[in-house]
């Protein structure tokens, strides 16, 4: 199985190469998603004829190593796993795209690893101390309750809170998580502060979609926008947090293109 070795802590971590010549993509999903899951969005599937996908398990999801200690999940870590994934592929530099979760480290991969980055396009998520917020209080009392639950615990919560059910398959994935590691890692970023304190020296293209219903991440991610001189940010009417997540219509895939495309090399 493909993984690559983290140079700092020796973790191992799981991706997947397509292939391909096309300029390199490294695709991370949500807290709870796994490669399976990043490959069944409708972005993916737009982008795999033109660019060299590349899919990753963060660290404490999937195949990737996941550590119960809080503190292997400090951004620095985080960020060296996606700097390992280009070492051990052989590629100097590539765009990332991370949605939720993954948007977290693109933020970080921006601010400790720019001269890997060909450019970022982040979703629904933003770089600041992170938000006392209705998300928030959700993943954090559904966390709780997977100490007697499982993550039947979480899942439950999420569905609840959005007014949902996550498809069969899908929900299926997201149960087979390891609810201690989550913990460590949700522990780690309620308590690590702001993962880019230098916004507006940044010289790296960004991209930063949020969902227009969004009252966890909207505002910040807006800010964030106005400091980093060479980004672009779209608020996508009528969407909020999972729904902007999980389904990706043709704005957003014409803006991600047009990102790639003007940083390709």
């Amino acid at each position: 199985m493909p993984y690559a070795k983290n140079a700092l802590d020796g973790s191992r971590i799981y991706f997947e190469d397509d292939g391909g010549t096309g300029a390199p993509v490294v695709l991370h999903g949500g807290f709870l998603d796994s490669v399976a899951t990043v490959r069944g969005l409708d972005l993916a599937q737009a982008l795999r004829d033109e660019f060299r996908l590349i899919y990753v398990d963060h660290r404490g999801l999937g195949r990737s190593d996941k550590p119960h200690d809080p503190d292997a999940y400090a951004m620095p870590l985080r960020v060296a796993d996606a700097v390992a994934i280009l070492d051990e592929l052989g590629i100097e530099r590539a765009h990332f795209i991370g949605m939720s979760w993954g948007g977290r480290l693109g933020f970080g991969i921006g601010e400790l690893a720019p001269e890997r980055v060909l450019s970022l396009v982040i979703g629904g998520q933003q770089p600041y101390r992170w938000p006392d917020s209705p998300l928030t209080t959700l993943v954090t009392d559904g966390l709780i309750e997977t100490q007697t639950q499982g993550m039947e615990g979480l899942v439950q919560a999420m569905e609840a809170f959005w007014k949902i059910r996550f498809p069969e398959a899908l929900r299926a994935r997201y149960l087979d998580n390891d609810p201690a590691a989550l913990k460590a890692a949700w522990t780690k970023g309620l308590a690590e502060g702001a993962v880019a304190q230098g916004l507006p020296t940044w010289r790296v293209r960004c991209l930063i979609l949020v969902g227009a219903g969004d009252a966890d991440f909207l505002e910040q991610a807006r800010r964030a926008s106005t400091e980093i001189p060479s980004a672009e940010f779209i608020s996508l009417a009528g969407l909020d947090h999972i729904a902007s997540h999980m389904g990706q219509e043709d704005p957003v895939i014409e803006a991600v293109l047009r990102t790639l495309r003007a940083n390709d090399s």
